[in-house]
């Protein structure tokens, strides 16, 4: 319901509204000169993806919501809601009216979200033959890189010693209380608190080998570093895209890895899987086969 951006919390609406607001004022500028009867600009056709990112059970209409009302404020007062993958297919038959007639699939896979569609083109018409979506996106395979890189330089499977009223007591480092916050630079912030970060300046003090670990967490958490790694991570995945090596180069937390292609395919394995079985699942709800 709320985002701290430089200490101060906004609804998701206010961080929305200046950019549907800016789209509009170069809207009626462009307008003035090149149409000069148009009119005020105020209908907005909105994309959106086919399932919001959420685990809630209204997060789709919720989410709406918000778009509707930030694109309200911002003038669009007549507005019309795409999903994604469907407008992509338009925007492409836009740009090439010339296309023979027939079934495209247009995929959209986007930072959360992973949205397709299958079009039956006749002429200028369309019939939409199936739409679908999946909470999967660029973001993820950040995540599981995140979880397969950095989770054991930072503590992940380390013991916590500390004394009890008769015997020390060790265990496991509940590095599992960190884990969602830590994937979500967003709002990892929140790991700044005494019931984070007393635990961990706790291991730093009983020492051994895994104090450079724990120690490594303290700063990302104390420095708020969360988005700088996250796009360390962005430009490892960017470079093995084209190359077969990367490294992952955090100087700040004092790591440096190198990355293999092969190690980027395992990882997002699963990811992989999950993508084409939802392009399986959009084909089938068309009724329609992979040579068509």
């Amino acid at each position: 319901t709320r985002l701290m951006v430089f200490e101060k919390a906004f609804r998701p609406v206010a961080l929305v509204t200046p950019l549907l607001l800016a789209m509009r004022q170069r809207l009626r500028e462009w307008a003035r000169q090149q149409a000069p009867g148009v009119g005020e600009a105020d209908h907005a056709c909105l994309g959106h993806p086919v399932n919001f990112e959420g685990r809630e059970a209204q997060h789709n209409t919720v989410a709406l919501e918000r778009l509707s009302e930030a694109a309200a404020h911002a003038g669009f007062v007549r507005q019309v809601f795409y999903p994604e993958p469907m407008a992509a297919a338009l925007s492409y038959m836009h740009a090439f009216p010339t296309v023979q007639p027939g079934r495209l699939l247009a995929v959209d896979f986007g930072g959360g979200t992973l949205d397709l569609c299958v079009l039956q083109r006749q002429g200028d018409a369309f019939e939409v033959l199936s739409i679908h979506g999946e909470g999967l996106g660029g973001d993820h395979l950040d995540q599981s890189l995140f979880r397969a890189l950095l989770f054991p330089l930072l503590g992940k499977g380390e013991s916590w010693r500390r004394s009890g009223d008769e015997r020390e007591i060790v265990t496991l480092f509940p590095f599992e209380h960190y884990e969602d916050l830590l994937l979500n630079w967003a709002v990892s912030y929140r790991l700044n608190q005494n019931e984070y970060t007393t635990p961990l300046l706790s291991c730093i003090a009983q020492g051994g080998e895994a104090v450079e670990k724990f120690q490594r967490l303290y700063t990302l958490i104390t420095s708020n570093l969360s988005y700088l790694v996250f796009q360390s991570l962005r430009d490892v995945k960017a470079a093995l895209s084209s190359g077969e090596i990367a490294v992952l180069d955090i100087p700040d937390l004092d790591i440096e890895l190198t990355v293999t292609r092969a190690q980027f395919e395992a990882i997002i394995a699963h990811h992989l899987a999950h993508f084409d079985q939802a392009v399986t699942d959009t084909l089938a709800l068309a009724q329609c086969l992979p040579e068509q």
